[in-house]
């Protein structure tokens, strides 16, 4: 009998991995697919039935149909082992051809998700309604680019008291149903993520060759039907998060300006952050801006002779992960330590980056970077 499995994305990455994750391990399996909501253009893209092509049902989960994610104990013991209606609301019918609704929700033998940490509310409302309908169910995670490697999973089921009670009423041990992480390279995992004693979870590479490279950029294009910019610069640097560099933001935006000026205003481009309030500089420098996502525009080869610099924004490094890009790659995270108010502890991951990757490099000093940049 074939294998029923679930995977659910948040994110065009996500949905990268999970293709990665089907060509490798899932041949003989039903795999279905739901696209959340927490991605804005995943509505259209439900709509549009291209996922349809690669999966057998695609679903689109709408966590606004959650009306309380922050439910009593009480209510989510009733959700949980008698009635929930809160998934058959989050995945209600779309009219439109090829859409799939909670009456089309299987029986899954595997649930797959990234969520480093805690899951989301979307994937807890489909955890209780998968272990209801099928008590042999099993969940797994897959990465989410940096998060993944440095951030522990919690289990889908996080309470003693939710675990004893599954214990009890289903004979469910949530711990012996969710033990594995999917990484592209589990060598980067930082400590308490890689301790399976601790985590409870084991570590699993997901193999990479040039013909599923190949063939999951293929699909991956088709999918998301986006054009990646070509640009003429051949230096970018990738903006962080408004949370991470409001301490002393003239640190953050003066090294840039440094870099800008010693490899050319004409030479040099900023790829503003979603989030940032730093990333603007008038007319002084080029601002590089794409509906396509970061990954896919460095899956089509636009990033392969460029150089990408950043504080430590680890969208570059996504590219490498993914498909091997050949791009280079400078952190400058010890030079502006002052810039952000959350210090970036994570030295062993950004070491191990550049042990595995010949073109990764950390610049300490003004006189490393110019080095760098001048190669």
């Amino acid at each position: 009998m074939r294998k029923k499995i679930l995977g659910i994305v948040s994110t065009s990455y996500h949905l990268m991995v999970l293709l990665f994750l089907k060509d490798a391990f899932w041949a003989d399996a039903d795999v279905d697919l739901v696209l959340t909501d927490k991605s804005p253009f995943f509505y259209d893209l439900y709509q549009s039935g291209r996922p349809g092509k690669y999966f057998r049902r695609v679903f689109f989960a709408n966590a606004k149909k959650i009306k309380n994610p922050y439910k009593s104990a009480p209510v989510v013991l009733w959700e949980s082992f008698v009635h929930n209606p809160t998934t058959k609301a989050m995945l209600a019918d779309i009219p439109s051809e090829g859409c799939f609704s909670y009456a089309d929700f299987d029986n899954y033998d595997d649930i797959f998700f990234a969520s480093p940490g805690m899951p989301d509310e979307i994937v807890k409302e489909i955890s209780r309604t998968a272990i209801k309908r099928n008590r042999d169910v099993n969940f797994h995670r897959f990465e989410d680019g940096f998060a993944s490697y440095t951030k522990p999973p919690v289990p889908a089921v996080s309470s003693p008291l939710g675990r004893k009670l599954y214990r009890l009423f289903f004979g469910y041990d949530i711990k012996e149903h969710e033990k594995e992480l999917y990484l592209f390279e589990p060598a980067l995992a930082e400590k308490n993520v890689a301790d399976t004693t601790a985590t409870g979870f084991s570590l699993i590479q997901i193999p990479k060759t040039k013909e599923r490279i190949r063939l999951v950029t293929e699909q991956i294009q088709d999918i998301l039907q986006f054009e990646s910019r070509s640009f003429a610069e051949n230096y970018m640097f990738l903006g962080q998060g408004t949370a991470n560099c409001t301490q002393n933001p003239l640190t953050y935006r003066g090294l840039i300006l440094d870099i800008a000026e010693h490899v050319g205003f004409e030479n040099f481009v900023v790829k503003p952050h979603p989030r940032g309030d730093h990333d603007r500089f008038e007319d002084h420098i080029h601002i590089y801006t794409d509906s396509c996502p970061f990954e896919l525009a460095v899956a089509e080869g636009t990033m392969e002779d460029k150089t990408l610099i950043s504080y430590y924004s680890t969208a570059c490094v996504s590219g490498k992960l993914l498909f091997d890009s050949d791009c280079r790659i400078i952190f400058l995270y010890p030079m502006a330590e002052d810039s952000f108010n959350e210090k970036c502890d994570y030295e062993d991951y950004f070491r191990k980056l550049c042990e595995l990757y010949d073109n990764i490099y950390i610049a300490h000093t003004k006189e490393e970077l110019w080095s760098l940049l001048d190669q």
